[in-house]
């Protein structure tokens, strides 16, 4: 009988799996991060706002 053992990857085999491939992979995955942080620095300093009771923009 087949025996079936789930592997749980490390980090190097993640990174290989979702490293870019080219170079616009990787500049769109570059843009996407920074879009990103952007967004979650302007929604944390949003909710600062709200919470110390101003107004935001």
């Amino acid at each position: 009988m087949a025996q079936i053992i789930d592997l749980v990857p490390n980090d190097a085999e993640i990174e290989a799996m979702t490293a870019p491939k080219n170079q616009r992979a990787a500049d769109d995955l570059r843009h996407r991060r920074e879009v990103k942080k952007r967004l979650e620095e302007r929604l944390a300093a949003a909710a600062l706002q709200r919470a110390i009771g101003g107004d935001f923009y």
